[in-house]
């Protein structure tokens, strides 16, 4: 049987404009004391890697080994001329789907210890393996786990997610997950602006 996990790497972005090449953040938003909107040009690309490679575009395939799939999930900013310290997060999205298109789950995305269990239409369960040391490092709010550190130019996050398991192996065609990846300049208080204030208050401050 041809088994495999679909992973979908989608980014979402925190600015003015894009340059939809590199997904490259064109002007990323800064306020002034004064409350008025300022612009400052430069470029943010921040992108996932999988199993210390980076991740292919939109799909990546994981063959599993018995009823496990490795995924060490870990993101990168990108150098480039104009470097950008960023903050990051990152949401994991369950998805079942077949022919019929997606089917509902029942998805708790709360971590419990260092495991997500996802229950799958058929009954079946899905259990995602986070870094057994991930609370160090990332901070969970509202479906988004928050990198704690300022993610420096060509600098990779320590891992969030470690590998996947799922017992039933007819769930291995029809099981995907969506990877999203946001991430914010750190000047300007861009963070504290834009996602959760009391998150942002926790990050490591530039």
């Amino acid at each position: 049987m041809n088994r495999k996990i679909i992973v979908i790497t989608l980014f979402l972005t925190i600015l003015i404009t894009m340059t939809l090449a590199d997904i490259t953040y064109s002007y990323l938003i800064n306020l002034t004391e004064g409350k008025v909107n300022k612009l400052y040009k430069g470029n943010l690309t921040t992108m996932i890697y999988e199993n210390g490679a980076q991740a292919p575009d939109y799909t990546n395939n994981l063959i599993p080994t018995e009823n496990t799939a490795t995924k060490y999930l870990q993101v990168k900013n990108i150098p480039n001329p104009r470097e950008i310290d960023a903050y990051v997060r990152v949401m994991l999205l369950p998805v079942f789907r077949n022919e019929s298109g997606t089917l509902a789950s029942n998805v708790s995305l709360n971590p419990v210890g260092n495991t997500i269990l996802i229950i799958s239409p058929n009954g079946s369960s899905v259990t995602l393996n986070l870094n057994p040391h991930w609370y160090d490092y990332w901070i969970y709010s509202n479906g988004y786990y928050y990198y704690k550190e300022i993610l420096h130019p060509n600098e990779l996050t320590p891992a969030l997610l470690q590998n996947i398991t799922v017992p039933d192996s007819t769930l291995w065609n029809t099981f995907q997950i969506e990877v999203l990846v946001d991430s914010i300049q750190t000047e300007g208080n861009a963070a504290l602006n834009i996602w959760e204030p009391s998150i942002a208050a926790q990050l490591e401050k530039p």
